[in-house]
């Protein structure tokens, strides 16, 4: 007979090889698991508290767990306290002990409430500010600043009076600093500043000792900042216990060259906007628009589920910010919605503070920011916005000239149109004249413009002396708001007649439509949701 005894042999040697691999393989993933499992930043104990509630849970769900938290609460430093608390609490003395998050003051879910008297101050979010042109100058110090923003009920003028000290937290380091100013967003000659209505300031104050500097050169304010979270609250004795702990924001290192856009608050309770937001997100990112920034208060839930869709889509490009009413204004979202019909002035100066809250956080992620309705959209005669950019600075530049935001005429595309599909495309027609001053919207430079009011710049840096801003309004022959309603805005309803009976024909946004349908079509949201 065949002698196989070789060929076995072989087949056996083969078998222990793989076998040995197999066996490698396997302890190699224990081991990584073990380390994912034990590894901590500085040791710090467990991402939660230990407890009975916790007891069973290994690190790794742990952090699974605090991450969720961390994204359902966007202005909580979750990770900064589930990393640091214990270590802070053993640690540190009764000066530098940072809160618990679970003492803050919490006022209708997403606002904490300072712990002072008068007047009453609602938090929302707070930012490190490293642009090269908002330097804060005191004392000794000349380099960014931290921002607050806050709805501020009580003296107007009391604010830029009673003593405010930032705190912050970084890992073990605590360092405190006066707030330097207290910017209103809103112009006092507009009226509607009592004392018992609320209203949306920007708090200031020196981002000392959080980093060290790059360079000697003071015109470089460049920190190289330690790595994690940091946590901030106000209060006005640096030895008080703070009723309050925000997420201090901080801008990302590389600057980005693009266009964000930010939708002021949602509410819609009751009426599905499924297929226009769709198709608004849509056409923004057609026209060259690099992010999107929604601020939601409530919506329908079929629009829920669309946007939560659109947000998975879109990861980088997208951002959701949920959002409320601070202090004692109405939250419940039929009730609220019903205010702001009644109380428009009200509604105007709450949402002013998401406008700079957008502001923010577009810092080194957006060149320019427009602050945009889900009726408007900017369109420029040829070519992407990111074209129509390039053209406007251009033309700025051989003027010699600089301009902090430039800013478009409001041109009316009436869309009374029995039923039609689309909103921003069932209609070619637009009014021959277009309206500016408070009806136009603006393309903000993010580096130069300090604060934002829905239309137009409020402080900017370009004018140390004065904070004024300068505004270029486009030519509408290189672009145009798009404002897309059934009748013109109340101010102008004595207007509307002559202005509805002087249209001419208006394509433009026409050519953006096979894209804006191709991506609707493709991502299958509307179809999924039967919209």
């Amino acid at each position: 007979g065949l002698d196989c005894s070789p060929h076995r042999d072989m087949i056996s040697y083969y078998t222990f090889q793989h076998i040995l691999r197999l066996y490698c393989f396997v302890l190699f993933m224990l081991c990584l698991l073990m380390y994912y499992n034990t590894k901590d930043e500085d040791d710090a104990e467990d991402f939660l508290p230990t407890g009975h509630a916790y007891q069973w849970t290994s690190r790794v769900k742990k952090r699974l767990i605090a991450h969720e938290l961390q994204d359902e609460n966007l202005n909580v430093p979750v990770l900064f306290y589930f990393s640091y608390f214990s270590k802070l609490q053993n640690r540190l003395d009764d000066c530098e002990t940072a809160p618990s998050i679970f003492d803050i003051n919490f006022s209708n879910t997403y606002w904490q409430l300072v712990n002072i008297q008068s007047p009453q101050i609602f938090i929302f979010s707070s930012f490190l500010d490293t642009r090269p042109l908002s330097r804060i100058n005191v004392n000794q110090y000349s380099g960014p600043a931290i921002r607050i923003l806050a709805m501020v009920k009580g003296d107007l003028e009391m604010i830029s009076e009673i003593p405010l000290i930032c705190k912050v937290w970084t890992g073990q380091t605590v360092s405190s600093a006066q707030v330097q100013s207290a910017d209103l967003l809103w112009y006092k000659e507009w009226g509607w500043n009592s004392p018992d209505r609320l209203q949306a300031y920007l708090l200031s104050c020196p981002a000392a000792d959080l980093g060290r500097r790059k360079t000697k050169d003071p015109g470089l304010p460049n920190f190289v900042l330690p790595a994690g979270q940091r946590a901030l609250a106000i209060v006005q004795d640096t030895c008080e216990r703070p009723s309050n702990l925000l997420l201090l924001n901080e801008p990302e290192k590389e600057r980005s060259e693009g266009l964000a856009v930010c939708l002021k608050g949602l509410s819609f309770p009751d009426k599905d906007i499924s297929r226009d937001l769709a198709e608004w997100i849509e056409i923004q990112f057609a026209l060259g628009v690099s992010r999107i920034v929604l601020y939601i208060l409530d919506v329908h839930w079929r629009t829920r589920l669309v946007i939560k869709e659109y947000s998975r889509l879109y990861q980088q490009k997208l951002q959701v910010i949920p959002i409320s009413l601070p202090g004692n204004l109405p939250n419940t979202p039929k009730l609220r919605q019903h205010f702001f019909k009644m109380k428009v002035n009200q509604k105007r100066q709450n949402e002013v503070l998401a406008y700079n809250d957008c502001l923010m956080r577009n810092i080194n992620k957006a060149k320019y920011v427009a602050l945009l309705d889900l009726d408007e959209v900017i369109v420029p005669t040829e070519g992407s916005l990111t074209d129509l950019i390039l053209n406007l600075e251009q033309i700025s530049y051989e003027k010699q000239e600089v301009y902090d935001s430039y800013c478009f005429q409001n041109f009316y595309f009436f869309t009374k149109q029995e039923g039609s599909v689309s909103t921003y495309f069932s209609n070619a027609n637009r009014t021959r004249s277009g309206t500016s001053g408070e009806f136009m919207k603006c393309l903000h430079a993010v580096e130069q413009v300090r604060t934002v009011h829905n239309h137009l710049p409020i402080h900017c840096f370009s004018d140390e002396e004065s904070d004024n801003c300068s505004v270029e309004i486009v030519d509408p022959s290189l672009g145009k708001l798009h404002h897309y309603r059934e009748t013109c805005v109340g101010i102008l309803n004595q207007k509307c007649e002559e202005l509805q009976g002087n249209q001419i024909q208006d394509s433009l946004l026409l050519r953006f439509h096979p894209q804006v349908q191709q991506n609707l079509d493709s991502s299958k949201i509307l179809e999924k949701y039967l919209i």
